[in-house]
Protein backbone atom coordinates (compact mmCIF):
# COMPACT_ATOMS: atom_id res chain seq x y z
CA UNK A 1 0.00 0.00 0.00
CA UNK A 2 1.19 3.53 -0.78
CA UNK A 3 2.18 5.89 1.98
CA UNK A 4 -0.05 9.00 2.29
CA UNK A 5 2.74 11.15 0.81
CA UNK A 6 3.21 8.85 -2.21
CA UNK A 7 -0.58 8.60 -2.74
CA UNK A 8 -0.86 12.40 -2.65
CA UNK A 9 1.96 12.78 -5.17
CA UNK A 10 0.38 10.19 -7.51
CA UNK A 11 -2.98 12.00 -7.36
CA UNK A 12 -1.31 15.39 -7.99
CA UNK A 13 0.48 13.91 -10.98
CA UNK A 14 -2.76 12.52 -12.39
CA UNK A 15 -4.53 15.84 -11.78
CA UNK A 16 -1.79 17.68 -13.65
CA UNK A 17 -2.93 15.97 -16.88
CA UNK A 18 -5.93 18.31 -16.73
CA UNK A 19 -3.66 21.01 -18.18
CA UNK A 20 -3.61 19.06 -21.45
CA UNK A 21 -7.16 17.74 -21.44
CA UNK A 22 -10.03 19.89 -22.61
CA UNK A 23 -12.87 17.46 -21.98
CA UNK A 24 -13.19 14.19 -20.06
CA UNK A 25 -10.32 14.72 -17.63
CA UNK A 26 -12.31 13.78 -14.52
CA UNK A 27 -13.67 10.60 -16.12
CA UNK A 28 -10.15 9.78 -17.35
CA UNK A 29 -8.67 10.43 -13.91
CA UNK A 30 -11.19 8.13 -12.25
CA UNK A 31 -10.62 5.50 -14.93
CA UNK A 32 -6.87 5.78 -14.40
CA UNK A 33 -7.23 5.39 -10.64
CA UNK A 34 -9.46 2.30 -10.98
CA UNK A 35 -7.09 0.93 -13.63
CA UNK A 36 -9.22 1.01 -16.79
CA UNK A 37 -7.10 0.07 -19.80
CA UNK A 38 -8.40 2.80 -22.15
CA UNK A 39 -9.61 6.32 -21.50
CA UNK A 40 -11.36 8.75 -23.87
CA UNK A 41 -10.51 12.45 -23.67
CA UNK A 42 -10.32 15.56 -25.82
CA UNK A 43 -6.78 16.95 -25.81
CA UNK A 44 -6.48 20.73 -26.12
CA UNK A 45 -5.77 21.78 -29.70
CA UNK A 46 -5.52 18.14 -30.81
CA UNK A 47 -8.97 16.58 -30.53
CA UNK A 48 -10.68 13.44 -29.31
CA UNK A 49 -8.36 10.54 -28.56
CA UNK A 50 -8.46 7.19 -26.80
CA UNK A 51 -5.50 6.87 -24.46
CA UNK A 52 -4.12 3.68 -23.05
CA UNK A 53 -3.86 3.85 -19.28
CA UNK A 54 -0.06 3.87 -19.50
CA UNK A 55 -0.11 6.83 -21.93
CA UNK A 56 -2.42 8.77 -19.62
CA UNK A 57 -0.03 8.04 -16.75
CA UNK A 58 2.93 9.17 -18.85
CA UNK A 59 1.18 12.42 -19.76
CA UNK A 60 0.35 12.98 -16.10
CA UNK A 61 3.90 12.36 -14.86
CA UNK A 62 5.62 14.39 -17.56
CA UNK A 63 3.16 17.29 -17.27
CA UNK A 64 3.62 17.31 -13.50
CA UNK A 65 7.41 17.57 -13.67
CA UNK A 66 7.58 19.95 -16.64
CA UNK A 67 5.04 22.32 -15.05
CA UNK A 68 7.22 22.74 -11.97
CA UNK A 69 9.64 25.05 -13.78
CA UNK A 70 7.64 26.07 -16.87
CA UNK A 71 4.00 26.56 -15.83
CA UNK A 72 2.84 27.48 -19.36
CA UNK A 73 4.87 24.83 -21.16
CA UNK A 74 2.08 22.27 -21.44
CA UNK A 75 -0.21 24.89 -23.04
CA UNK A 76 2.52 25.93 -25.47
CA UNK A 77 3.13 22.31 -26.42
CA UNK A 78 -0.57 21.65 -26.84
CA UNK A 79 -0.89 24.68 -29.16
CA UNK A 80 1.88 23.30 -31.36
CA UNK A 81 -0.05 20.02 -31.43
CA UNK A 82 -2.93 21.57 -33.39
CA UNK A 83 -1.05 20.58 -36.54
CA UNK A 84 -1.05 16.91 -35.52
CA UNK A 85 -3.54 14.18 -36.28
CA UNK A 86 -5.33 13.14 -33.07
CA UNK A 87 -3.68 9.71 -32.98
CA UNK A 88 -0.21 11.34 -33.15
CA UNK A 89 -0.90 13.84 -30.35
CA UNK A 90 -0.42 11.73 -27.21
CA UNK A 91 2.96 10.31 -28.26
CA UNK A 92 4.15 13.73 -29.38
CA UNK A 93 3.07 15.30 -26.06
CA UNK A 94 4.75 12.56 -24.01
CA UNK A 95 7.97 13.03 -25.99
CA UNK A 96 7.94 16.82 -25.69
CA UNK A 97 7.03 16.81 -21.99
CA UNK A 98 9.66 14.16 -21.16
CA UNK A 99 12.24 16.37 -22.78
CA UNK A 100 10.91 19.40 -20.90
CA UNK A 101 11.13 17.56 -17.55
CA UNK A 102 14.75 16.76 -18.25
CA UNK A 103 15.39 20.34 -19.40
CA UNK A 104 14.02 21.60 -16.07
CA UNK A 105 16.54 19.51 -14.16
CA UNK A 106 19.38 20.68 -16.37
CA UNK A 107 18.31 24.31 -16.01
CA UNK A 108 18.11 23.96 -12.22
CA UNK A 109 21.73 22.81 -12.18
CA UNK A 110 22.92 25.94 -13.98
CA UNK A 111 22.88 24.90 -17.64
CA UNK A 112 21.64 27.10 -20.50
CA UNK A 113 18.69 25.16 -21.86
CA UNK A 114 16.17 25.72 -24.65
CA UNK A 115 13.48 23.50 -26.15
CA UNK A 116 12.31 23.52 -29.75
CA UNK A 117 9.05 21.75 -30.57
CA UNK A 118 7.19 21.20 -33.81
CA UNK A 119 4.96 18.39 -35.07
CA UNK A 120 7.96 16.75 -36.81
CA UNK A 121 10.57 17.05 -34.07
CA UNK A 122 11.24 17.80 -30.47
CA UNK A 123 14.65 19.29 -29.75
CA UNK A 124 16.72 20.23 -26.74
CA UNK A 125 19.78 22.48 -26.66
CA UNK A 126 22.07 22.40 -23.63
CA UNK A 127 25.01 24.79 -23.48
CA UNK A 128 25.15 24.97 -27.28
CA UNK A 129 24.79 21.20 -27.92
CA UNK A 130 21.55 20.13 -29.63
CA UNK A 131 19.60 16.88 -29.48
CA UNK A 132 16.47 16.29 -31.58
CA UNK A 133 13.90 13.48 -31.73
CA UNK A 134 11.19 12.49 -34.17
CA UNK A 135 8.37 11.63 -31.73
CA UNK A 136 6.98 8.92 -34.00
CA UNK A 137 10.33 7.08 -33.94
CA UNK A 138 10.97 7.09 -30.19
CA UNK A 139 9.99 4.42 -27.70
CA UNK A 140 8.36 5.97 -24.62
CA UNK A 141 10.28 3.67 -22.26
CA UNK A 142 13.53 4.97 -23.74
CA UNK A 143 12.45 8.56 -23.16
CA UNK A 144 11.73 7.82 -19.51
CA UNK A 145 15.18 6.26 -19.09
CA UNK A 146 16.95 9.01 -20.98
CA UNK A 147 15.20 12.11 -19.70
CA UNK A 148 13.29 11.45 -16.49
CA UNK A 149 15.70 8.97 -14.93
CA UNK A 150 18.73 10.84 -16.35
CA UNK A 151 20.28 7.99 -18.35
CA UNK A 152 22.17 10.60 -20.35
CA UNK A 153 24.10 13.47 -18.93
CA UNK A 154 24.00 15.58 -22.07
CA UNK A 155 27.13 17.57 -21.29
CA UNK A 156 29.20 14.36 -20.80
CA UNK A 157 27.61 12.09 -23.40
CA UNK A 158 27.68 14.67 -26.16
CA UNK A 159 31.01 16.35 -25.39
CA UNK A 160 33.18 16.38 -28.47
CA UNK A 161 30.18 15.76 -30.74
CA UNK A 162 29.13 19.37 -31.30
CA UNK A 163 28.18 19.91 -34.94
CA UNK A 164 27.85 16.18 -35.68
CA UNK A 165 24.73 14.08 -36.19
CA UNK A 166 24.51 11.16 -33.78
CA UNK A 167 21.93 8.40 -33.89
CA UNK A 168 21.18 6.49 -30.69
CA UNK A 169 20.14 3.01 -31.79
CA UNK A 170 19.41 1.67 -28.33
CA UNK A 171 21.27 0.18 -25.39
CA UNK A 172 24.73 -1.30 -25.92
CA UNK A 173 23.59 -4.75 -24.80
CA UNK A 174 20.99 -4.78 -27.59
CA UNK A 175 23.64 -4.25 -30.27
CA UNK A 176 26.14 -6.84 -28.94
CA UNK A 177 26.02 -10.38 -30.29
CA UNK A 178 24.86 -12.82 -27.63
CA UNK A 179 27.50 -15.24 -26.38
CA UNK A 180 27.08 -18.22 -24.14
CA UNK A 181 28.91 -18.76 -20.88
CA UNK A 182 29.90 -22.16 -19.50
CA UNK A 183 26.44 -22.49 -17.91
CA UNK A 184 24.77 -22.12 -21.29
CA UNK A 185 23.13 -18.78 -20.51
CA UNK A 186 23.80 -15.60 -22.45
CA UNK A 187 25.66 -12.68 -20.87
Amino acid sequence: MLSPAKAKEKILMALSARKLIERGWLTALLGYLIKREELSVRLKYIGDVRLRRTTFGALAITTYYASKCWPKLSEDLAKTGRLLKPQEGPLWLVTALSLASYACRLQASGNRVSIDVSPERVGLEVNGVSVAFNPSCVNFGSLIEIFIEGEYDVSEVLSGLKGRDVIDVGPAWATQPSTSSSTGQGR
